[in-house]
């Protein structure tokens, strides 16, 4: 009962959302129905002059007298056939445009979402968003405006009929009630299945993703059968939920075509007892019965149209959810402007706990000074990379708060604060584009010369020329045709070319071999050098760069110093670099 109410508040919001979408195009959406009324318009005159005719052949009428009348009906075909393209060419305009500009907007919404929201949401399920569920949208939209012709086609008609002959109109429209309460019980029994399919989509979105992104891990291991079992039984639980649909739609779909087929034989059998006793012309009769066929198609095309609407609907729901989903990250009401200074970062009374309430850190003070390097150490889950993380506000304090040069981050625009604090992650991400395209990400603004400087300062000027295209090179997905340590010094090139005042390497050479490990920190002491730099590190090698390390158990810092005082002072912590216990928080 509750899960049935639940749905019914999400079918309504997501009626909401069309009816948004729509009013947001009525200019559009208004061509296409006037289009759909200049088509019905002539519909509903066309079996008129068809009666007109076969009374003036009953009656033995000249043919001067007839040929005005076929020649309207040419007339009428022609403006009919205008009617239908208007309808359908601005139909059609309105629904892929909203469809275009949806997928923009969740696209943009998705973009401004913390990390927080994304540690928690799969690819495959925002994927269905911009894919499956916007193609419902977009279908419901398509049939919007002529379902709105139509009702006015039905009104029209039915009256029609009831001027033609009222006991034949009265008899017809019996039908009107039957198909709407077979069109109401068939969308109440599909609107569970509708939000089952729409999410069980998702799911198989999901599983795709998450196979291909790691092909490589399931081809090592052998799991293809797995994986392949994981997607037979998502795309099972889909087959179930559309076989729902489609029992449904065989018990009532039946109902659409009987119940006007049985109000055809009502009017046929009693119009030809009334043509009989002279109540009405053959041609009236003859015009009653295209009347009837004309209001039958709305009729059916309005019950197909509000029988996919509970899909349509839960597809928007979802859609409308995901864009109503408030950024846990804020842009200040009235940024600071960031002072002039060399990088200063201090963490005040800092405590923070993630959404689940997980608490990380507790109490955290630190002070980095301008132009100083701090290498951050500890086990799994001590809240090294989470401190790494609240400098460019990937995340929010909970409480306490972290400066940047004396102005609290929470106050800068997050464009100001990212645009001075670079971070180089440990899983060097690059886009399939060109090497230049990849490190201009870092700044879209940089000149040709600040590229290549800011790729020499990385030392990867040497390999990158070494390509036949040069900086033009374009790599593969994430960066597949390149190595480890070639991706990593095109990562540092990125971090480095807006010559940010603070540097963040999450553990950016845990990946590589010693030799290039050695190329890297010779890049890493030339990028360093008089920038606030933070590393995320357990390699002695790569601590002996920096001039302090800050050692955090369990949420606190518990020492802070030089590398080589801390190995001598606090046994704990030679005893982590010693067993390289810990990775990324």
């Amino acid at each position: 009962m509750v899960e049935d109410q639940s749905r019914l508040a999400d079918l309504r919001v997501g009626i909401s959302l069309l009816w948004r979408v729509a009013l947001r195009y009525r200019g559009v959406a208004a061509m296409s129905i006037v289009g759909a009324l200049i088509w019905m318009a002539m519909v509903i005159l066309v079996p008129y002059l068809v009666g007109s005719v076969i009374d003036l052949v009953v009656g033995r009428a000249e043919m001067s007298d007839i040929w005005p009348v076929l020649g309207l009906m040419v007339i009428a075909g022609a403006i009919q056939a205008v009617g239908i393209s208007l309808r359908r060419y601005y139909g059609f305009k309105m629904s892929y445009r909203a469809e275009a500009d949806l997928r923009n907007n969740i696209f943009t919404h998705i973009q401004r979402l913390a990390f927080s929201f994304h540690d928690v949401t799969s690819t495959g399920e925002l994927m269905a968003r911009a894919s499956s569920d916007l193609s419902q949208l977009r279908l419901i939209l398509a049939m919007a405006p002529i379902t709105s012709a139509n009702l006015v086609m039905f009104v029209v008609v039915a009256i029609v009929l009831i001027i033609i002959d009222p006991v034949l109109g009265l008899t017809a429209s019996l039908m009107v009630p039957a198909l709407l309460f077979t069109s109401a019980r068939f969308a109440s029994k599909v609107v569970g299945f509708s939000f089952d399919l729409q999410q069980r989509l998702s799911e198989l979105s999901h599983v795709v993703e998450e196979t291909v992104s790691g092909i490589e891990v399931v081809k090592s291991y052998g799991q293809e059968a797995q994986q392949q079992a994981r997607l037979d039984d998502k795309a099972e639980t889909i087959y179930d939920a559309a076989m729902g649909m489609a029992k449904q739609r065989a018990i009532y779909r039946p109902f659409f075509e009987i119940i006007p087929a049985l109000g055809t034989v009502a009017v046929l059998a009693l119009g030809g007892v009334r043509v009989v006793d002279g109540a009405i012309t053959f041609g009236e009769f003859v015009s009653f019965t295209q009347y009837l066929a004309v209001m039958v198609l709305p009729l059916l095309i309005t019950g197909w149209f509000f029988a996919n609407l509970p899909r349509s609907a839960a597809a928007a729901s979802r859609i409308d959810a995901l864009l109503e989903t408030a950024p846990d990250i804020r842009e200040p009401e009235h940024p600071v402007r960031l002072k002039p200074g060399h990088g200063e970062v201090v963490f005040d009374d800092v405590s923070f706990a993630y959404p689940d309430g997980t608490t990380v850190l507790h109490n955290v003070d630190l002070r980095i000074p301008g132009g100083s390097s701090v290498g951050l150490v500890g086990a799994t889950g001590s809240g090294k990379s989470t401190i790494a993380h609240l400098i460019p506000r990937f995340y929010d304090v909970t409480s306490g708060s972290i400066t940047l040069d004396g102005v609290d981050v929470r106050d800068l625009a997050l464009d100001d604060l990212r645009s001075e604090v670079s971070v180089v992650f440990q899983e060097s991400y690059l886009f399939s584009a060109s090497i230049e395209e990849n490190i201009r990400v870092g700044d879209p603004m940089a000149s040709d010369k600040r590229i290549r400087s800011a790729a020499r300062l990385a030392k990867a000027h040497e390999f990158i020329c070494g390509f036949d295209d040069g900086y033009a090179t374009v790599v593969g997905e994430r960066g597949s045709t390149l190595s480890g340590g070639q991706r990593q010094r095109v990562s540092l090139a990125r971090g480095v070319v807006r010559d940010p005042r603070v540097l963040i390497l999450d553990d950016a050479t845990s990946s590589v071999d010693a030799i290039v490990e050695a190329e890297i920190q010779e890049a890493l002491r030339q990028v360093m050098a008089g920038r606030t730099t933070v590393i995320i590190a357990h390699r002695t090698s790569t601590l002996a760069l920096v001039d302090n390390v800050a050692f955090i158990e369990d949420g606190h810092v518990v020492a802070f110093g030089p590398h080589h005082e801390l190995l001598e002072e606090v046994p704990r912590y030679a005893a982590v670099l010693a067993t390289g216990a810990e990775v990324d928080a």
